[in-house]
């Protein structure tokens, strides 16, 4: 999903007329924060900062002027240690705009990306792993049809008829060939 960039900027010297900024790419150690900071004049005099511009590839990432480095390293991290770019996008794409709802989902390992070659492979997928109901499923049948093939290729499957007086039992029973 990629890394991401802030310019970091001398709030101070800014309001100054003065523009101070170093981009400085996340996930980054705190050493590096710190010598960000301290490459544009954050110190005694001026002490704080904010965030000018930042570039990425991250959908969903919402970087305001006033955002925590911190948070907004903390979130960095959390992306570079998914396993999974593309599931993050597609949570992102199909469950929710909300970047840290999407990582909550994606650490959760509730969620599962499926790389099919068309939606039909995709639902005989699901099919096969049982996540339709049955209800879903029925929709989907023809019974007409189903009742048609019930009826076999030749005179050895036959339906019969019972009384539903006589017997508990359903009214049809259907008799399957054997060879």
């Amino acid at each position: 999903m990629g890394k991401m960039s802030v310019a970091v900027t001398n709030l101070g010297k800014y309001n100054e007329g003065e523009l101070a900024y170093k981009w400085l790419e996340l996930p980054a150690t705190e050493e590096e924060i710190e010598e960000a900071l301290a490459a544009i004049g954050i110190d005694e005099h001026y002490e704080e900062y904010f965030i000018s511009d930042y570039e990425s590839e991250i959908d969903g990432l919402n970087v305001g002027e006033y955002s925590s480095l911190e948070d907004l390293n903390a979130l960095a991290e959390r992306i570079e240690a998914l396993d999974d770019d593309d599931l993050l996008a597609a949570i992102l794409e199909s469950e929710t705009s909300n970047l840290e709802e999407a990582l909550d989902i994606a650490e959760s390992g509730d969620a599962i990306l499926y790389h099919e070659d068309s939606l039909e492979d995709l639902a005989e997928q699901f099919a096969e792993e049982g996540l339709f109901s049955t209800e879903t499923l029925l929709q989907y049948v023809d019974f007409a049809r189903l009742g048609r093939d019930l009826g076999g290729p030749g005179p050895s499957a036959r339906a019969a008829v019972q009384d539903s007086r006589s017997s508990p039992e359903p009214p049809i029973d259907w008799v399957r060939p054997t060879g």
